[in-house]
């Protein structure tokens, strides 16, 4: 692993372990953000969601982050512990960032500002998960091994009408 990778993977993590760690262990802050987002669906006609169901999904929601952003840290799995924070990202960004409710200008700017930081987390993540570190890719694999295979039988057929050719004239000339 270079250096780049060494440092840059733990600093992209360190924000979803820090925050799922404090929504296993004091959810209640979490669920209150989640109430603000959930009456607008209520309104929408979606069931209402209970608290001890919000605290849950805090603290699920919590504890697959931390794994998650623990794996990337270390380098065990990093795209797939990339690809399963950028999937969580999306609804945490949007929960902790409801943009569209009505509020004061600077609270509205507050939000923008977290979400286009969320975004650009997200973003980051994706960047991970899809970062082979230096590894061609299995599309690379396959097109390189046909290609191999197309030469290989090219030159096999040029040798054996070579061969043809050459026992052909001997034939003749005696």
């Amino acid at each position: 692993m270079d250096l780049l990778r060494l440092i840059a993977r733990p600093l992209l993590a360190a924000p979803f372990v820090v925050d799922g760690l404090d929504a296993v262990t004091r959810p209640a802050k979490h669920v209150e953000r989640l109430k603000v987002v959930t009456n607008g669906l209520e309104r929408l006609g979606l069931p209402p969601v209970m608290d001890a169901d919000a605290a849950l999904l805090a603290r699920a929601s919590g504890a697959v982050s931390v794994l998650a952003g623990l794996g990337l840290a270390t380098g065990v799995a990093p795209r797939s512990c990339a690809t399963v924070l950028a999937t969580l990202n999306v609804p945490l960004t949007l929960v902790n960032n409801p943009v569209w409710l009505r509020s004061s200008a600077q609270v509205r700017t507050e939000r923008l500002s977290g979400l286009t930081r969320g975004a650009a987390l997200g973003a980051g993540l994706v960047m991970a998960a899809l970062d082979r570190g230096g590894k061609p890719s299995l599309a690379w694999w396959l097109s390189n091994e046909r290609e191999h295979r197309a030469e290989l039988s090219a030159v096999r057929e040029a040798t054996a009408a070579a061969v043809e050719q050459a026992v052909a004239s001997r034939y003749v000339e005696v």
